[in-house]
């Protein structure tokens, strides 16, 4: 587990208020710069294995490649380090708090739980999350953490986050979270097609990735069938019936949209 930061880290040219998430290797504090702007500062410790630390630096890098300011990809503003940290500055995520002196980052997984999601809703997150990965393996980089925590909301974008276990599409992927990794030895592309698989199966459904492939009675099942079924395949053990990439994955989501 991450070390917990007790007090606001010091780093340069930043006023930190306050930790508004926390991950198994890293925390996210928001603060202003020194022009007043509200930024969000993804932190890491130094204090974990020096192996770990140089994964961590590889896979903001390789992220921030392929990020740029790709409208579903958080942008990373700065990154750098001090004596005791890594870190990388971004745009924070929207509000989802009704009190404005209360921060709470508004994420897909805030919104799978209080909110009502139409059809409509619903495919444009998909799409949104496709373009993103999309552009992800696009430069032979994959995730390898895609969940609802990851998955932020930044002036009502979809925009994906946490880019601390980004590593080549094609390596085996060793990290993220359960009920997102597929129960194979699988590769990362292999991973996020997965876990875009479990993401439609919660959205459909309201339902955590642990009851997946279960169709709960409260479900609109007739509406949402033609979804499901993309879900299926992007989880299916029998890599002859899966998806083999995300461009295969909107062929079949095109047709839904289009039919």
């Amino acid at each position: 587990m991450i070390n917990r930061i007790q007090a606001p880290p010091v780093i340069p040219e930043f006023h930190l208020t306050c930790c508004c998430g926390r991950g198994s290797s890293s925390e996210v504090w928001l603060g202003t710069d020194r022009r007043g702007f509200r930024r969000a500062v993804r932190i890491v410790s130094k204090r974990r294995q020096p192996a770990l630390l140089e994964a961590e630096r590889k896979a903001i890098a390789l992220y921030r490649s392929r990020a740029g300011t790709h409208s579903h990809l958080l942008e990373i503003l700065d990154a750098g380090e001090t004596a005791e940290y890594l870190y990388c500055v971004t745009e924070p995520a929207d509000n989802c708090c009704r009190s404005k002196c209360v921060y709470e980052p508004d994420t897909l997984a805030k919104r799978m739980r209080h909110h009502a999601w139409t059809m409509q809703t619903v495919c444009s997150c998909v799409d949104a999350l496709l373009a993103g990965v999309e552009q992800l393996h696009s430069g032979n980089i994959a995730h390898h953490d895609l969940k609802p925590e990851n998955i932020l909301f930044v002036r009502n974008v979809l925009k994906i986050a946490d880019p601390g276990l980004v590593s080549g599409s094609e390596a085996k992927s060793i990290g993220g979270t359960a009920g997102f990794r597929p129960p194979w030895n699988a590769t990362g592309k292999e991973c996020d097609i997965y876990a875009v698989g479990k993401l439609i199966y919660m959205l459909c459904t309201g339902e955590g990735p642990d009851r997946f492939p279960e169709i709960p009675d409260h479900c609109d099942f007739v509406r949402f069938f033609p979804l499901n079924e993309i879900s299926l395949c992007c989880c299916e053990r029998n890599p002859l019936l899966r998806f083999r990439n995300i461009s295969e994955i909107r062929c079949a989501f095109d047709r839904i949209r289009t039919a």
